[in-house]
């Protein structure tokens, strides 16, 4: 009866943060969805619309993670998940050439995904478009955890060295990626995009929404997304937590033992940590 109750508290786990991503997706939608409907978008005017959506949310969220959350010790301490102090990340260096290159790769990555993407209009149905961002999540992670595992293998491992450059990680390391493993997370977010099609006001929601649990995700902190410390464990240890979350590393029996997050976000840790 305990293992079932545990098997049963590990899925709801799961499936809360597919659940959180899916809708949190959902409701931007729906504001993207009044901005842009009543606009005639052509493909290069979507590019763009959907890069600076990326780039300008990525930026901002780090800042605001780095800049304001984890300079107040209080949120720093009430937010964080690791039982292991984390060591602390000096803020990157941003360079003018840096960044420049940066964004380059990112619009001819948008520029790649709209043109080879099948476009499919699925206007501003609530249930339609939560059932899209909760199959884009689940196959997304799926896509991540196979690509991420491969990256870890001894033939391919010296292309996702440079992420592993920090071992505690910080947020901006979500964007930390060698040329070649950033041409391979492109190929893989685009996978799920050819199998259910893409609306524009949903890939918007879907990259403002990812940047945000992919941030956070680095930040070794739990805020909105993030319930536990999972990816942390993936820096430091090196191997196993391989997916986006831990989903797909239960199934496959690669999951290093987690410290989750209780609190008023994560709802299904508060009750199991009740019931203990």
């Amino acid at each position: 009866m305990q293992n079932l109750l545990k098997l049963l508290l590990d899925f709801c786990f799961e499936m809360e943060f597919y659940l959180k991503i899916a809708v949190s997706c959902t409701m931007l939608q729906q504001v993207f969805y009044l901005l842009l409907n009543n606009l005639q978008l052509n493909l290069i005017s979507q590019v763009l619309f959907y890069w600076l959506i990326g780039s300008i949310s990525f930026y901002a969220i780090g800042f605001f993670i780095e800049r304001f959350i984890k300079t107040k010790d209080n949120l720093t301490k009430k937010l964080s998940a690791r039982v292991n102090k984390v060591k602390k990340q000096s803020f990157p260096a941003f360079t003018l050439k840096g960044m420049i290159t940066g964004e380059i790769k990112s619009l001819i990555a948008a520029l790649i995904i709209l043109y080879l993407a099948p476009e499919v209009h699925r206007g501003n149905s609530l249930l339609l478009n939560l059932g899209w961002f909760l199959m884009r999540i689940v196959a997304a992670d799926f896509c991540f955890y196979i690509s991420h595992r491969i990256l870890h293998t001894k033939s391919f491992l010296k292309i996702h060295l440079k992420h592993h450059e920090f071992q505690d990680s910080s947020s901006f390391v979500a964007g930390h990626k060698s040329f070649l493993e950033y041409i391979i997370v492109t190929i893989t977010d685009i996978l799920p995009i050819f199998i259910f099609g893409y609306d524009i006001t949903q890939l918007c929601a879907w990259t403002l929404i990812g940047n945000i649990y992919n941030l956070e995700g680095h930040s070794s902190l739990s805020i909105l997304f993030i319930p536990s410390d999972f990816h942390d464990l993936h820096h430091t240890s090196f191997q196993g937590n391989y997916g986006i979350q831990s989903f797909w590393d239960r199934v496959f029996k690669t999951l290093n033992p987690i410290t989750k997050k209780t609190g008023i976000m994560f709802p299904v840790n508060s009750i199991e940590s009740k019931l203990k």
